[in-house]
């Protein structure tokens, strides 16, 4: 009965799961010298490269919102001297592409308004007629 038992009960079973971080420590512990100086360079190889591409992605960043701030003033300058605009812009940024576009157009709203006014007259000369 006691064989029955021990068949059942789980072998070099730990009573915490095993994280990621435990398998990164007991890996380094069993490394060499040569080997912890491999791996250290490589770390430090890798530490450098997040720290430029954090830094390029930063200045993409500043280069964007600085680009969109122009592209405002530049939008109000238009809007108190032309008309009809239309701005497309794109700009770089730190988690990608982002487009923007600006449009102003006065002749659409006249031509909307006309074509109404067209119609309303039509309406009441048929209306008129019809009396």
């Amino acid at each position: 009965m006691d064989d029955d038992n021990e068949e059942l009960v789980p072998q070099k079973q730990s009573l915490f799961p095993v994280s990621a971080d435990d398998i990164v420590d007991n890996a380094l512990l069993s490394l060499d010298e040569n080997q912890a100086r491999d791996v250290t360079k490589k770390a430090a190889e890798e530490l450098v490269r997040i720290a430029v591409e954090k830094r390029k992605a930063e200045y993409r960043t500043d280069a964007a919102q600085e680009e969109m701030r122009n592209l405002i003033n530049n939008a109000n300058l238009l809007d108190q001297k032309v008309g009809d605009y239309q701005i497309n812009s794109s700009f770089e940024t730190a988690t990608g592409t982002t487009t923007v576009q600006i449009k102003k157009s006065r002749s659409l709203y006249l031509i909307l308004g006309a074509g109404i006014a067209v119609f309303v007259l039509l309406l009441l000369v048929f209306l008129w007629t019809r009396v």
